[in-house]
């Protein structure tokens, strides 16, 4: 929950927003021609930044922190989620969960932050598939939604095996290979490395001095403790809400696993 209205204050402006929106689907564009010139080793990489990239908008779309209408946002939480092979609504139903319950006994999502790094190496793959599950036990009202974006992921999973059957182009099983490693390592990067670091480690520190390097995926981690306590900042103004917003309490147990 925010707890200060300065937080407010923190919005994106016309331009920042365009640059917020297209960011995923300009990477996707550039994955796709450098998959099609047969550059993989530039292709993969983009495709896993367009992974990242797709996460970021869909999380901000997730807090409403994009400035749009409600039904322009839900748009943008559906496509950015696709991104990703996942189900937007589903996501949102989960991750607003663990902003009101963090690392409770009923938070799914922030569940591989109280796994050992093993377990979260040896059970992440399996994790996406049961958030998928306590979404719709949680949420049973957004069934309808959650069951439609799921069944567009299996279209576009078909769409990508028949292009490969009938042309013999690769390019969209490679990226799918790409939604698929990141989508087994997000319990990692996600929800346990979050959620171990102090606010005042130097891994984390070091993450803040990088985070204009690109500052949306970089700022999700550097400043992933400021996100629990003013999520409707968006990502790319976290570094700036930061210098001017009072820092959480390290020590709060309801952000860090016991």
């Amino acid at each position: 929950m925010e707890t200060h209205t300065g937080a407010n204050n923190f919005q994106l402006t016309s331009f920042e927003r365009v640059i917020e929106l297209s960011r995923p689907w300009l990477l996707l564009g550039c994955f796709i021609v450098l998959a099609f010139c047969r550059l993989w080793w530039f292709a993969v990489p983009v495709a896993l930044a367009t992974v990242l990239a797709g996460f970021v908008q869909m999380h901000d779309s997730i807090h409403n922190a994009l400035g749009l209408s409600k039904r322009a946002n839900d748009f943008v939480l559906t496509m950015s989620a696709l991104l990703l092979l996942k189900s937007g609504h589903a996501l949102r139903v989960t991750h607003l969960r663990h902003h009101g319950q963090c690392l409770g006994d009923d938070d799914p999502e922030g569940e591989p932050a109280k796994w050992t790094l093993r377990q979260v190496f040896t059970d992440g793959p399996y994790h996406i598939f049961t958030l998928r599950f306590a979404s719709l036990r949680i949420a049973p009202a957004t069934r309808t939604v959650q069951l439609a974006e799921t069944a567009i992921t299996f279209l576009l999973l078909i769409g990508f095996t028949l292009i490969y059957f009938f042309t013999g182009s690769v390019i969209p099983l490679v990226y799918w290979g790409g939604v698929f490693v990141m989508s087994c390592l997000m319990p990692l990067w996600a929800s346990y490395i979050p959620h171990k670091l102090a606010s005042k480690s130097r891994t984390r520190l070091a993450a803040v001095k990088m985070a204009a390097l690109w500052t949306p995926v970089i700022s999700s981690f550097a400043f992933h403790h400021l996100h629990h306590v003013y999520p409707k900042v968006p990502t790319a103004l976290l570094p700036k809400a930061a210098k001017e917003l009072p820092e959480p309490d390290d020590d709060d147990d309801h952000y860090h696993p016991h």
